[in-house]
């Protein structure tokens, strides 16, 4: 430090006025030097020195090359300088804080785990929520949807793909998208290379893959021709090509088999190409969509105009489609439009952003304990520093000291935060539940890192300043107090107490939401689905749907049943088989009836009413093998085509007749104005959860007999839940001829505790934040308890000396941290009431002011924060009366 000063005091700064001046007088002497060698040689003086003055050259040119020459000496003295005092900082910095590891390493790693964990988090909602799809101009991009424009309150809550004449009408005549794009996707069968295998399928037409900026990486696109032709034509997938087919070029022109429909292969498309959605399978094949199948739906994906809006894209679409109708050409049903970010479609995305204002939370606790252990640690150094001020250092060379070492520290802290962010992705990705596929495509993403790190290194920079800048205003103060106990300042101890009290806060906040999601998981774990998952199978015949364009889709779908029925012929005497019954729909799938709900006696509905109604297509046995009761009436006595019959659950019930018995009692769906037949009930079954306890159970539900089912039955297994059991059915299942059939056997107990897994992984992400915010308040509350014993050395050893029992200097130690954390709980259960309607949709059977959920995370952060003060109370009880007097 002195030679560095010594060194400055011997470098020549000179201003510019000082360079000019140095300037004229080296000239000058210059000048006069060769005028008198002239005159030496005989010249007249006045002659000398007019030859000097030619012989030198031009005044102004000389001037200004001198003064520039200076200018470049000072500024590379200045380089020189600034870089050799720096590497002086750094090593001191260095060494400085390796004689602190404790203090170094807690630092570092606070600012680590916040960098990391933000980080981890934040990558998450930046490739899921602001870019969820690779596409060009992707903030212009939009999903199409529809909803019925009336009545949807008695039945399921849910949109649906628009009809594909609207969707023709669409294409052709709307102005407000620059593109509007039809899309489908179903599960097919493989036939081509041995057994067959499951295969995903989306279906586009030419100008999707100049919609997502993509282009074949061998071939050709399908021409609109082949479109038109209903041509079978297919693009293959870029890792179908390379895993099955070796990457080989002359897979052009071969053909492959899907379902019952041979395709000849035209193009490779890249791996990238996605349907628009977060959690698209990666799609086997691309066939073209036949845009003439009136009778069904497609999705749509669109792209706004430049300068058009969601509202008047909106109002276009519905104009056009009332004009469709209106023609009598359309599908005869009015929906109403809505147009969604693509990011509306992730199924997590209110969890996710949860975790995201969770894990902001742990980042300013991180943030802020770092801020807390600079302020202390430079609070603790006064007396140095003020020693190497009045030795001759300069507050400035101080400064800048303190500040390196700040850098320093924020440095290492960044280092140790890119790792552990990409430790986090990794680890999120890898040990996500199957049922969260869209995590998979989370990678880390590095404008999140850098803003996340430039957040903390800010954090710990800006408060070494602060620290820095308070005590070269004590230099005086500092070096009049002891060597262990430094001037004492109450707004620096109301500064770090609020520190303090905003981690212990925040940390609250945390405590009672996690408690809140963890008995909300408890009660979903034990909540009553309405039957009984264990040792519950089903069989579906085949997962693949028959091919849109093919002829024999009636004869598809009567092979399926006729395996159905061979199945279960075969599972009646397997052993450990307890029951078996056919259901249109297995558990966790849904189907609904589109139009508008009558009940006899009741309010006939307004023609255009339409609501989405619950059902599904039953056996009588049905309710037996699934163990569901029935509360009111009984099973179904008429199974015949003609059969009038209903089961209601609950729900409807309740809705419709308001406690009355519902025996009797007819309903009927009108579609559009036209009334179908009268169907009674003769029966009530409680209310069932099918596609787990995360759905509401309490929806409306039809049941009719089984022979109302649009497609090929599944098949549920009763067992006694052994292992033999699952074992014998896949033995059976396995043994229907591949060619003719590929059944699939599915756990509804496996399936059920798949829908817990987002809320089981949220909840688990967010109690290790929690934790990890904890622990941070922890230190900084430490910290605080152990700087003020150090800062009340003396005090504390006069009164030991004076008699002072050593249980009431702990006990003030002690009551003074849990104050500070009361303080913190106080304010973080209030903002945590408030804030609690953001987890309400993430709660199931719990209050967002679940009060158990509140005690327990105070009790809990009051534990914590008295176990932070144990080992300051300890070292303020232990203090030597002698030595802390003599610190003086």
């Amino acid at each position: 430090m002195i030679r560095s000063d010594v060194r400055r005091l011997l470098t020549l700064k000179l201003r510019r006025r000082d360079w000019e001046r140095e300037v004229e007088d080296e000239i000058r002497l210059h000048l006069e030097l060769r005028a008198e060698s002239l005159a030496g040689q005989g010249m007249p003086a006045d002659r000398a020195t007019a030859e000097a003055i030619r012989r030198f050259g031009s005044l102004t040119e000389a001037r200004a090359r001198l003064v520039d020459a200076a200018r470049h000496r000072e500024q590379r003295m200045q380089r020189v300088e600034f870089w050799s005092t720096a590497r002086q900082d750094l090593a001191f910095a260095v060494r400085t804080l390796g004689r602190n590891k404790t203090w170094t390493a807690v630092a570092v790693l606070t600012l680590g785990l916040g960098i990391g964990a933000t980080t981890s988090v934040f990558s998450a909602t930046s490739s899921l929520l602001l870019h969820p799809l690779p596409y060009p101009d992707a903030d212009r991009v939009v999903i199409v949807q529809q909803q019925p424009s009336k009545g949807n309150n008695t039945g399921v809550n849910v949109s649906i793909s628009p009809n594909r004449q609207v969707v023709s009408a669409w294409m052709s005549a709307a102005h407000s998208f620059q593109d509007l794009e039809p899309y489908d996707e179903k599960d097919g069968l493989m036939r081509t290379h041995g057994d067959p295998s499951p295969v995903h399928v989306a279906a586009i037409l030419p100008s999707f893959l100049r919609f997502a900026g993509v282009r074949p990486v061998i071939g050709r696109v399908f021409s609109a021709s082949e479109v038109a032709a209903h041509a079978p034509v297919l693009l293959l997938g870029e890792d179908a090509w390379r895993t099955r087919f070796g990457s080989d070029p002359a897979v052009l022109g071969r053909a492959i088999t899907i379902d019952d429909t041979a395709y000849a292969i035209v193009g490779v498309v890249p791996q990238v190409l996605r349907v628009p959605s977060v959690a698209a399978k990666p799609a086997f094949a691309w066939t073209p969509l036949n845009m003439a199948d009136a009778g069904r739906s497609a999705d749509v994906v669109g792209r706004l105009a430049r300068g058009a809006s969601v509202g008047t894209a909106t109002r276009e679409l519905e104009s056009i489609q009332a004009r469709v109708l209106t023609r009598g050409d359309g599908p005869g049903v009015s929906f109403t439009t809505i147009l969604l970010d693509p990011s509306r479609l992730l199924s997590f995305r209110q969890s996710l952003v949860i975790l995201t204002w969770a894990v902001a939370l742990v980042l300013l606790v991180a943030c802020t304990n770092v801020a807390h252990l600079v302020l202390a640690r430079t609070a603790s150094r006064g007396r140095e520093l003020a020693i190497r001020t009045a030795i001759g250092a300069s507050s400035g060379r101080v400064f800048r000291q303190l500040l390196t070492e700040s850098a320093a520290l924020a440095f290492a802290g960044g280092i140790l935060g890119v790792v552990l962010a990409w430790v986090g992705v990794k680890a999120t990705v890898g040990i996500r539940p199957a049922g969260l596929p869209e995590l998979a495509s989370v990678r880390l993403d590095g404008t999140t890192l850098v803003l996340t790190a430039c957040i903390a290194v800010f954090s710990a920079v800006a408060f070494g300043v602060v620290g820095a800048v308070r005590t070269g205003r004590r230099t005086h103060d500092s070096l009049k107090a002891g060597a262990l106990s430094t001037s004492h300042s109450r707004a620096q101890d109301r500064v770090r107490n609020g520190l303090v009290v905003t981690e212990m806060a925040m940390s609250a906040l945390l405590l009672v939401g996690a408690s809140l999601l963890v008995r909300s998981v408890i009660h979903l774990q034990n909540a009553d689905l309405g039957f009984d998952p264990h040792g519950l199978y089903a069989i579906e015949t085949g997962i693949a749907e028959p091919a849109q364009d093919s002829a024999n889709t009636a004869a598809l779908a009567q092979d399926r049943r006729n395996v159905a029925l061979e199945l279960r012929e075969r599972l009646q005497h397997a052993p450990h088989v307890k029951g078996l019954t056919f259901s249109g729909l297995r558990p966790s799938t849904m189907s609904f009836m589109i139009g508008a709900l009558e009940a006899e006696g009741g309010p006939v509905p307004d023609r255009n009413t339409m609501a989405f109604i619950g059902n599904n297509s039953v056996t009588p046995d049905y309710f037996a093998v699934m163990k569901t009761r029935l509360v009111n009436g009984g099973t179904f006595t008429d199974t015949s085509d003609t059969s009038p019959q209903v089961i209601v659950n609950e729900g409807f019930a309740r809705e419709q007749w308001s406690g009355a018995s519902p025996i009797g009692r007819r309903v009927r769906l009108d579609f559009h104005g036209h009334p179908g037949p009268w169907w009674t009930v003769v029966g009530v079954a409680q209310n069932v959860a099918s596609a787990g306890p995360t759905e509401e159970g309490s929806a409306p539900l039809l049941y009719f007999p089984e022979r109302y089912a649009g497609r090929a039955p599944a098949l549920l297994v009763r067992t006694d839940g052994s292992k033999d059991a699952i074992a014998g059915v896949q033995a059976i299942v396995r043994s229907i001829d591949p060619a003719r059939m590929h059944p699939k056997v599915f756990g509804v107990e496996a399936m059920l505790d798949r829908s817990l897994a987002q809320p089981r992984f949220v909840t688990m992400l967010l109690l290790a934040f929690t934790a990890l915010a904890t622990v941070l308040a922890a230190i900084g509350m430490y910290g605080v308890m152990a700087y003020g014993v150090a800062q009340r050395t003396r005090e504390i050893g006069i009164r030991i000396a004076l008699g002072a029992p050593a249980a009431r200097i702990g006990r003030a130690v002690v009551l003074r941290g849990a104050g500070l954390a009361v303080a913190g709980a106080v304010v973080g259960l209030a903002v945590a009431g408030v804030a609690g309607r953001v987890l309400q949709s993430q709660l199931y059977g719990v209050s967002a002011h679940d009060p158990v959920s509140f005690a327990a995370g105070f009790a809990l952060l009051f534990i914590i924060a008295v176990l932070a003060c144990v080992a300051p109370t300890r070292r303020a009880v232990r203090i030597d009366p002698l030595t802390a007097i003599r610190t003086e």
